[in-house]
Order: C-alpha cells, then structure tokens, then sequence
C-alpha cells in the first residue's frame, strides 16, 4: 500500500530535496530574468522590485521540471548508496511499489505546472507589461540616462541628448529617416534643442518629444526656428513589447481557444477576398492600370493569408507546448529513478552531472526545436512538439526494465 511508512518517508525525502533545489534555481533563473529586463528596458531598482514578483511564475515551468529530476535522481541515488534499495528488494517490496513516491511527485508537479499555465502566467505577463507600460516615461528616462541615446533598427527616428536631469532632457538631437524600399537610409529632418520633454501616448501608440527652442534642419537644406515644437513617433517594440493578444505566450487557455477561432474566421475572411480579387484580375486586359492594381491587392492579401496561418500555427504551438511541458516532470520522474539507482550516488554534484545536465541539455533543445518546426508549418504540430515527451519517456521505460532485471 502507498499508505505505509516507508513510502511517506521516501515522499518526505522527495519534496525535502525538490522544495530546496525548487528555491535555488528558481532563484538563479529570476536574477538573469531580472538582469535581462533591466538591461534591455533600462529599469530602475524600484521598477525591478515591482516586477520581481510577477517573474517568479514565469521561470516555475522550467525550474519544476528540472528540480523534479534532480530530486529523484538525488533521493534514489542516496538510497542506492547506501543499499537501502537491496534492503527492500530482500524483504519482499517490489521496485515498482519503491518508485510510487516518485510517481506521486511526478503527477503533482505535472497538475501544478498546468494549472500555472492555465491562467496565473499569461495573467502575470500581461500585468508585467501593464505594470512596464504605466510607468513608461520612467523606462524612456531610464534608458536615455543609461545609453545617451534611443535607437532602434526598426524605428524611423534616432535621438541623442547630452544629460539627463530628472525629467527634463538636454542638448537633444532628433533625427527623422528617410524609408525608400523597407530600408532606411538617411535622414529627411533634424532638429536640434537645448531642452526636451518625453510624452507618452498609450491610447496611440505614441511617444512625444516636446522640444523647446528648437531648430529644426530639412533635406531641402531649409532652417526653421520654433519656440516650442512636438515631434510624435512610434514607441519602441523592443522597450514595451507588442500587444499581449498578438502573443500567444500571455493569452490564458480559454482565450487561446477564442483566438483559434478569431484567426480561423480571419483566414476565413482573407482567403474569400483573395478569390474576389483574381476573379476580378482575370476579367480586366493585362498591362492596364487596374491590372497592376488587382495585381498588387492580390499579392498583399496573399502575404495576409500567409500571416494569419504562421499565427495559427503559433497559438497551435502554444496549445501543445503547456501540456507538453507539464507532462515533462513526469517523465523526468521516471528517467531520474532509474538513473540514480543505477548511479548509486550520495552526494548532490554527482547527481547534477550524471542525471541533471544531459537529460536538460537533450529534452529542451529537443522541445524547443521541435516547437519551432511547428510553428513554421515543416512539420505537424502534435509529434513535433510531443517528440521530446516521447522519447525521455521511451528512455525511462528502458532504464526502467533494466533496473528491474538487475
């Protein structure tokens, strides 16, 4: 029976080892989380301490898997060490009844890992990025102070100040780009003002640089003096992120459904209008001017569909991609069982490196190369993304036996 005292200690033993290491890794993917934040959106500490709280779900689908695995591989290592394990086999316990404890922290991080992804995690990032969002005069700010500069490659502006004081900017450079053929190449106006002002302008999308006495310097090699000048541009993607139902990531598991069907109705919509248009091509004469219109309408409503079909196969990835992940612990359950009897190791650097690191640096890339095939079409979905599942579980199963038949 579960119920004895011998699997209660083993559980014990199991969630002492999984709780600590739990915190630990959690710990070290939170800080490099923390450090990539600040340093890519020029965050302050106070800002950091905000969204402190909202990462720790983010990183729990990574860190249980792995501290599920290293909990086993430790705890059963340990009890091979010191032959407990043999102990037990002689006093009639079968193996299989010895591995329960295990398979009951399997199943609970599975369920905890799924529940997070039901709806905790999406809600936390999308509250990241309302929190990012809510104070992002003071992450533009941040980031000026920091580089002197704000430029980014798919951004038709580029602006230098001096010093930053507070909130008041000076010596500031703007400079506007000129766009022929999707590339940008020089600049068609530049404007120049001891003093400057951020705005921001959520419900447009919009970044205003309130300029004072300012002059601005035209491709026509014409010079204007202004008092006051405002110039708007957009906001900066790589600063506050695109907007969280375009990401699949931060949609909970019912509004992942809902936009199945929002881009099945949009594919839908696209591909009818499409038709239309080389119906329409095919009864106009060729080389005429509604000929090259239709031409081109057709080829934009072409790369529409293509869109709306790359993000169907994103939301379908992301529908795989949690369960798939969750199942994961589980599996790692059943590999660092057999891994550590067979080991048979007492201390936790053996374990880290007999068990921990290869399986890591196989399941992962595995999951993640198979999740990105899918999401580019090449191959289907469900064995693209399960592939990793599938084989550390066909892997366990033979380690598994063998341990058994030893």
């Amino acid at each position: 029976m579960f119920g004895s005292i011998i699997h209660r200690l083993i559980l014990w033993e199991l969630t002492k080892v999984f709780l600590m290491s739990l915190v630990s890794l959690t710990g070290m993917f939170l800080l490099a989380g923390l450090v990539q934040e600040a340093t890519q959106r020029g965050l302050s500490l106070s800002q950091v301490m905000m969204i402190m709280p909202l990462l720790i779900p983010n990183t729990l689908p990574y860190t249980i898997p792995a501290t599920t695995l290293f909990a086993t591989c430790v705890v059963y290592g340990r009890m091979a060490h010191d032959n407990e394990i043999v102990v037990l086999k002689s006093a009639g316990v079968n193996l299989i009844s010895i591995l329960k404890p295990a398979l009951v922290l399997g199943l609970t991080t599975s369920s905890v890992t799924m529940a997070l992804y039901y709806h905790l995690i999406p809600q936390t990032q999308q509250m990241m990025r309302n929190q990012l969002l809510s104070e992002g005069e003071e992450m533009l700010y941040g980031l000026l102070k920091k580089d002197r500069c704000m430029r980014f490659s798919n951004l038709p502006y580029v602006m230098y100040v001096r010093e930053v004081q507070g909130k008041r900017l000076t010596d500031v450079i703007f400079k506007r780009r000129t766009k022929v053929n999707d590339f940008y190449i020089g600049y068609d106006l530049i404007a120049r003002a001891r003093e400057a002002t951020l705005r921001l302008d959520l419900e447009n999308n919009q970044l205003h640089v309130d300029m004072t006495r300012c002059v601005v310097y035209s491709e026509k090699n014409s010079v204007a003096e202004f008092q006051h000048k405002s110039f708007p541009m957009p906001l900066p993607e790589s600063i506050f992120g695109k907007e969280p139902k375009t990401r699949p990531m931060a949609l909970t598991w019912p509004e992942l459904r809902e936009r199945q069907i929002e881009l099945d109705l949009e594919k839908a919509s696209l591909e009818r209008e499409l038709e239309q248009a080389q119906q329409q091509l095919a009864s106009v004469p060729v080389g005429s001017e509604s000929h090259k219109q239709l031409t081109l309408h057709a080829f934009h409503l072409t790369n529409k569909v293509k869109d709306s079909i790359r993000n169907r196969w994103q939301v379908d990835a992301e529908i795989q991609m949690r369960p798939a992940l969750a199942v994961g612990c589980l599996c790692f359950v059943l590999i660092g069982c057999p891994v550590g009897i067979w080991a048979s190791r007492a201390d936790y650097l053996s374990s880290f490196v007999i068990c921990f690191l290869p399986t890591v640096f196989v399941y992962y890339p595995l999951l993640l190369c198979g999740s990105n095939l899918g999401k580019d079409g090449k191959m289907p979905m469900v064995p693209a993304v399960w592939a990793a599942d599938v084989f550390l579980g066909m892997v366990a199963l033979f380690l598994i036996w063998r341990v058994m038949r030893r």
